[in-house]
């Protein structure tokens, strides 16, 4: 593409952000005009605009800096890749385990959310919901949820009270409070329940790969761990 055709401020607004990028400490509106070549007052109104949406923002010093737009957009780009690593490996899960709900599931505002999912009645199909979530309290999920991330966690449980969500199920907060600090400790929790069982295992970034199937805990648990642990190093490679 011709030179000419590009938009000449918005290659200025780049530089601009470039060389702010280059300086971990910022730099002044007259060290940016300098590097980049422009007049102050160009660069100060190129400045100006980055900082209102916030790629810039400045400091007490009258230092330009990277602003959080930057780091949302990077943040927002190693999400994607993951979940897309996310599926993929969730896929192999299904194809191992083909009788299991599989979920991958996360903490978005007051809600533990399913973002991904496999499920026996729905063969090969990766599904991504838009509204399925786990109740607080009530399952290995949502436990193992509360328990990855406490501050993410004291949103749900200012929206749903424990006296109110919680305490038919564990009776005492104490005895909720201690299995989150377990089920931190171990990695993951479980649950049975006659001949099924369900399972959920701590991630990186938040996040919990969850199982549902048929038999017994302490007989399938080896195997999913295992898948578990296979699972975590093929997203975030560790």
């Amino acid at each position: 593409m011709a030179q000419s055709d590009l938009v000449q401020s918005l290659l200025r607004g780049m530089d601009l952000l470039r060389l702010a990028a280059s300086a971990p400490e910022g730099m002044r509106l007259s060290e940016l005009a300098e590097k980049s070549g422009l007049q102050k007052t160009t660069a100060f109104n190129l400045l100006r605009t980055l900082c209102a949406r916030d790629f810039l923002v400045k400091d007490q010093h009258n230092r330009f800096q990277l602003g959080p737009a930057v780091f949302e957009m990077a943040a927002a780009s190693h999400t994607t890749s993951m979940m897309t690593l996310a599926g993929q490996a969730m896929r192999q899960l299904h194809e191992k385990f083909p009788l299991d709900v599989l979920t991958f599931s996360t903490l978005e505002g007051t809600e533990a959310r399913c973002k991904l999912r496999f499920s026996p009645d729905r063969p090969g199909e990766l599904q991504m919901p838009a509204n399925r979530t786990f109740p607080p309290y009530l399952s290995v999920t949502s436990l193992a949820l509360q328990a990855a991330a406490p501050h993410k966690a004291e949103n749900i449980e200012r929206q749903y009270p424990f006296e109110d969500y919680g305490e038919g199920l564990w009776g005492s907060i104490f005895n909720f409070n201690r299995a989150k600090a377990n089920t931190l400790k171990l990695g993951y929790c479980w649950r049975q329940s006659e001949e099924r069982f369900s399972a959920a295992f701590i991630m990186p970034d938040g996040f919990v790969l969850g199982f549902g199937g048929e038999g017994i805990a302490e007989t399938e648990g080896i195997r999913r761990h295992k898948a578990a642990l296979e699972f975590r190093r093929k997203v975030w490679k560790n």
